[in-house]
């Protein structure tokens, strides 16, 4: 869970908790076209536990970075992730 408590950060565990948490919520929505905006560290983590192949090379992803692509929502996998801002 995260902390509230402005000198403590959430651990890289919890992070990818909340990375897991969100997938799963998100697999249950009946919309067919969703934008999910946040930081670039969130975003990053997200990619890495769902399509790592997107940041070959030691890529970073940076806030204000623009990723598309589609999410299966059986499969919890991502499919033709492109960046398409810097």
């Amino acid at each position: 869970a995260y902390k509230q408590h402005p000198s403590q950060r959430e651990t890289w565990e919890e992070l990818n908790a909340r990375v897991v948490s969100f997938f799963d919520w998100l697999s249950q929505r009946p919309e067919q076209n969703i934008v999910i905006v946040s930081h670039g560290v969130w975003i990053e983590c997200c990619l890495y536990a769902y399509s790592p192949e997107t940041l070959t090379g030691g890529q970073r992803v940076y806030n204000c970075n623009v990723f598309g692509g589609k999410f299966d929502c059986v499969s919890k996998t991502f499919s033709s992730i492109n960046r398409i801002l810097p």
